[in-house]
């Protein structure tokens, strides 16, 4: 088994994860808000926001998608280091919003996501 098997299946699971939020997020802005801690009321315009958010996720899926199919794994590393970016970002808002315990999730997965991202990428 070649040693980059345990990468290109990280790489997979940033794709699908971009990829499965995304559509869930249009497909379904309450639901995935819900599993994101902070429920929100159908046909309201944060679940358009929510919206809005998953057009982002699927593009950088795809563009994940594009970058693993060419085998590019230090460019989906290098987007996924990233990403770091958004979880700290979700954790402050979880944090204004839900509180504390609602935001360390997200911020002890922003602390990870770069040295997972470093290992992938070498």
């Amino acid at each position: 088994m070649p040693s980059t098997t345990p990468k290109l299946l990280t790489a997979y699971m940033v794709t699908t994860f971009l990829l499965s939020t995304g559509a869930l997020a249009l497909l379904s802005p309450t639901t995935l808000a819900l599993l994101f801690g902070m429920p929100i009321p159908p046909a309201s315009h944060a679940a358009g926001f929510v919206q809005c958010i998953g057009g982002r996720n699927l593009t950088f899926g795809l563009i994940s998608a594009v970058f693993v199919r060419k085998g590019d794994l230090r460019a989906v590393a290098t987007m996924a280091g990233f990403l770091a970016v958004d979880g700290a970002v979700d954790g402050w808002v979880m944090w204004r919003y839900a509180g504390l315990v609602a935001a360390a999730p997200h911020w002890v997965a922003a602390a990870a996501v770069p040295f997972v991202a470093r290992w992938m990428g070498s």
